[in-house]
């Protein structure tokens, strides 16, 4: 990218960043995160009830068999035909009927892709669960590497103009009705594979979410503002398109797998994409902070080409509760990828899957005719058309974790913010941090203890010699049942940090 485009993305980000108010820059250099009177969205890895998909299916039905295993499968369906449609596949598949709730609405062109339409999980300061429905009347345009109002439009009529996709716009109405939830009406284009987050107020996307709203009505001041006041995105990271013509979606580039981790992908580097992809971790991506006021570590996962110029979309993956079910491309690096995955989220059961259409026992022609042969794309995989219905009472958790090496002096304090959405209370005795010496096998335990600050907890773990490796692990259990545990998986996972 030339450099006065680069320059526009940097002004860009810091308009952003300058957008925050005072509170806002407290909390970044703070020790907690405080939902305080924001709104917060809700982050891919926190606690989810299960999936949303469409019926007839545009996912392989190996991943719609594991889905419903592995959660709840919530399918959505146009009529009572379809239901019976799929009732009838899912039995002979062996889906648990239990493990499926099916959802009655119309479904328009861009129905497959639940992920751009679909309705993200908001929680209010009041600790309410709404589901936001960003504005997606018009399909997603593309666009080239330039960040400017330039827009490709994907549906055109026989008059060659725009064709409105207000069915799928709609489809959150009763999607949010039959599940029992309020909806959050959004007046701006929330186009969910360009819209990643931390659940922290820390929302990433390419710049033409930017050119999206600006052709709704929305300018870029604007949306950032609504973006804070709604959403709680105080920090707002406009990265640099990547692709030379496309929908620049940036679950195509980049995950985050937790708060102060991101994967990105790195093409071949005879690839002509390879120095945009490599420009934009070295200048924009490194240079960020995490809401915990850290430089975020970065995982490289090699991609290759698997038709023609294009590229495997592994980034284009979906964390749901401890899985991560990764699109697979039929070619001999998506082995390496699989890898890349499980060292990246140790604990994770990783699954991956491989969506040839003559080796479905289902294709509409519909199907067919978009994708030809194979299901997934450079810019539209598994990500793309699966979306998660988060649970209204998790237990939200999120830990600033000590540094990687302290001086032996220094206080081994950890801080934690537990946020019970369930209003029902966390079970006494139960909040505490696990910790052991490495290479020991018995945990010590030791109680989270409040402090003055609403949701926020505290212990310390015990000084050691210099050179002693230490790790450990947060529990918490609420009275409506939930348990959760940060790291994610531990005690497979668990944080750690070497004495000096």
């Amino acid at each position: 990218m030339k450099q006065k485009s680069l320059n526009i993305l940097i002004l860009l980000f810091l308009f952003s960043c300058s957008n925050n108010t005072k509170r806002n820059i407290e909390t970044v250099e703070s020790y907690y995160y405080p939902q305080g009177y924001n709104n917060r969205t809700a982050a891919e890895w926190e606690p989810a009830l299960g999936t949303l998909i469409v019926w007839p299916l545009s996912i392989p039905y190996k991943l719609a068999i594991e889905l419903a295993n592995d959660n709840h499968l919530f399918t959505m369906v146009e009529n009572e035909d379809a239901r019976k449609e799929a009732e009838k596949w899912f039995n002979e598949w062996g889906i648990n009927q239990e493990n499926v709730t099916f959802v009655y609405a119309k479904q328009g062109v861009d129905a497959w892709w639940t992920r751009d339409w679909g309705p993200s999980a908001i929680f209010t300061r009041k600790k309410e669960y709404k589901l936001a429905d960003g504005k997606y009347i018009y399909s997603t345009p593309g666009t080239d590497l330039a960040c400017n109002d330039s827009l490709r439009f994907l549906f055109l009529d026989e008059n060659n103009k725009l064709e409105l996709t207000q069915i799928d716009d709609d489809a959150t109405i009763p999607l949010a009705k039959q599940l029992g939830f309020d909806i959050m009406d959004l007046p701006f284009n929330n186009t969910g594979g360009n819209v990643l987050t931390d659940g922290l107020g820390t929302a990433f996307s390419t710049c033409v979410i930017f050119a999206e709203n600006k052709y709704h009505g929305i300018d870029s001041k604007n949306f950032l503002h609504l973006n804070d006041s709604l959403l709680g995105f105080e920090r707002y990271n406009i990265i640099s398109n990547f692709e030379k013509m496309g929908i620049q979606h940036i679950d195509c580039l980049l995950k985050l797998i937790d708060e102060e981790t991101i994967l990105v992908a790195e093409p071949p580097n005879d690839h002509e994409l390879y120095d945009i992809y490599n420009n934009i971790v070295t200048n924009e991506l490194s240079v960020l902070k995490s809401p915990y006021n850290k430089p975020y570590k970065i995982v490289r996962i090699k991609t290759d080409r698997y038709k023609d110029e294009r590229l495997a979309a592994y980034t284009n993956s979906l964390i749901l509760n401890k899985v991560v079910y990764v699109p697979l491309f039929d070619i001999p690096q998506d082995s390496i990828a699989l890898q890349t995955w499980e060292d990246a989220m140790p604990g994770y059961q990783i699954k991956g899957f491989t969506f040839a259409l003559d080796d479905e026992p289902v294709v509409t022609d519909e199907l067919r005719a978009h994708y030809k042969s194979y299901g997934w794309n450079s810019g539209d995989a598994l990500h793309c058309r699966t979306r998660a219905i988060w649970n209204p009472e998790m237990l939200f958790i999120t830990v600033n974790k000590i540094k990687a090496e302290v001086d032996s002096n220094q206080n081994n304090k950890v801080f934690a913010t537990i946020i019970d959405y369930s209003k029902q209370g966390l079970v006494e005795n139960k909040t505490e941090l696990f910790w052991k010496i490495s290479g020991a096998t018995e945990w010590n335990i030791i109680p989270l203890l409040p402090t003055n600050t609403d949701n926020l907890f505290s212990a310390e773990i015990p000084n050691h010699n210099s050179g002693t490796a230490i790790e450990y692990y947060i529990s918490a259990v609420s009275n409506s049942g939930e348990r959760e545990t940060r790291p994610i998986t531990a005690p497979i996972a668990a944080y750690n940090f070497l004495i000096k």
